[in-house]
């Protein structure tokens, strides 16, 4: 996926969490609000939308892209 295509796409949990660890980066689900955090630090990555599902761009910008 090249990186325009990517910061547009909304993204699983499950995509968001493997695409983090790609990056070693240890991610999950907060279970109250669905935000996915950094598991080391406790920093928001990104927050679920209504589907519960994830804004490309916010991750890319957490990993540093």
């Amino acid at each position: 996926m090249r990186y325009w295509e990517a910061c547009e796409a909304q993204v699983t949990a499950e995509e968001a969490i493997e695409e983090c660890r790609i990056h070693e980066v240890a991610a999950g689900v907060r279970d109250d609000d669905k935000a996915l955090v950094d598991e080391a630090t406790g920093e928001v990555i990104a927050h679920a939308d209504e589907e519960g599902e994830y804004y490309g761009a916010d991750i890319l910008g957490y990993l540093g892209y």
